[in-house]
């Protein structure tokens, strides 16, 4: 039996992923370093501080940017 996946959008390009993950959980599972990574859910910043309680819900848009250092 495979797992209930869902739709969502990830900076603009469809995606199937698991249902009822954390945003925590979809960042490693699409192997995102949160160490320097904003991520803008359905128009709203999530502090990282609450990415471990934000679940991902079907339909969902998300904006993942990264942080570049550099001179």
């Amino acid at each position: 039996m495979q797992p209930e996946c869902i739709g969502i959008f990830v900076n603009g390009e469809p995606r199937h992923v698991p249902a009822n993950q954390s945003l925590a959980s979809l960042l490693s599972t699409l192997d995102v370093h949160s160490e320097r990574v904003a991520v803008e859910l359905d128009k709203a910043i999530v502090r990282k501080r609450d990415w471990n309680q934000t679940i991902i819900s079907n339909g969902a848009h998300l904006e993942i940017v990264e942080f570049v250092g550099g001179g």
